[in-house]
């Protein structure tokens, strides 16, 4: 990466960086800087490829991706709500979601009106998808589809996906090869600019260096999106649906601290509380796009 008095510089406007912090993660140490100009915040150096996928399949295994799957029934409401709020803006059609995990997108949005399909990095993943759809759902990337040159969707889901990447320009155009000309594109990722960034600082738990490589601001991912050639850009706040359980699950590998305070004091709140399901904004871009 090209480095300007000492640091690299941002990824996505280009601009001098600054040293933001390390974290390490299963023995794997990892440097984040921080754009002031666009609040981008990424590592340098990025861990290998294999290191990054042996790690995800493990996650899907027995770690914090595994309780992802095991919150099905969290997941098919948020994902049902997702499916509405893109029918909305593009009512029906072929949908592809672009790192589909076990699959719940996809699933809802065939419920919800979509000829929908998924591709996934992990097998471990699409193997806990649903037998109805799992012959929707294909073991590769963007770019591999891209290549392929498979029929054109009309929307493109990339939820929580971009801020793995090595290359964020590359894995836009190649999401924007995959869509028709007008088609729509719907991708979250974490914001840079949420307050809970600014309060926990080096403990926030996006700063996860074998999972997110690029971490976006509004300005940052929306400037992005415009360089390969996306327009009408919407950003709204992506909220998801989580009990208080389920989110001290998904955090506590990353703050251990937090995880041990939850359960001490997770006793003393009824089990209705703990496990009801509540909309929360943790601090996530919701961008709606046109090719």
């Amino acid at each position: 990466m090209i480095r300007s008095n000492g640091t690299p510089l941002c990824p996505i406007c280009s601009s001098s960086t600054r040293f933001h912090c390390t974290k390490t993660t299963d023995g794997h140490l990892g440097t984040y800087y921080h754009c002031t100009n666009c609040d981008t915040i990424f590592l340098d150096p990025m861990p290998s490829a294999d290191v990054m996928r042996d790690y995800v399949n493990q996650e899907y295994s027995d770690g914090v991706y595994a309780s992802h799957v095991r919150a099905r029934p969290l997941k098919e409401t948020m994902f049902a709500a997702r499916s509405r709020q893109i029918y909305a803006r593009q009512p029906g059609g072929r949908l592809l979601d672009v790192g589909a995990s076990a699959g719940f997108m996809v699933e809802q949005a065939v419920l919800g009106g979509f000829d929908a399909y998924g591709v996934e990095l992990s097998p471990v993943a699409i193997e806990y998808a649903a037998p109805a759809i799992r012959s929707r759902m294909l073991v590769g990337d963007a770019n591999s589809l891209a290549e392929d040159g498979v029929e054109k969707y009309d929307v493109v889901t990339a939820f929580d996906i971009i801020e793995h990447t090595y290359d964020p320009a590359a894995f836009a155009q190649s999401l924007r090869a995959l869509l028709r000309p007008g088609g729509l594109l719907c991708v979250t990722t974490p914001d840079t600019r949420h307050f809970l960034r600014y309060v926990m600082g080096s403990y926030w738990p996006m700063l996860e260096p074998l999972q997110h490589t690029v971490l976006f601001s509004r300005k940052s991912l929306a400037a992005l999106l415009r360089q390969c050639g996306f327009n009408h850009i919407e950003m709204r706040t992506a909220r998801k649906l989580l009990t208080a359980d389920y989110l001290a699950e998904q955090v506590g590998g990353l703050t251990p601290g937090m995880e041990r305070a939850y359960r001490i004091g997770s006793p003393l709140v009824p089990a209705t509380l703990r496990t009801r399901p509540i909309w929360v904004n943790i601090g996530e871009i919701m961008a709606f796009a046109r090719a």
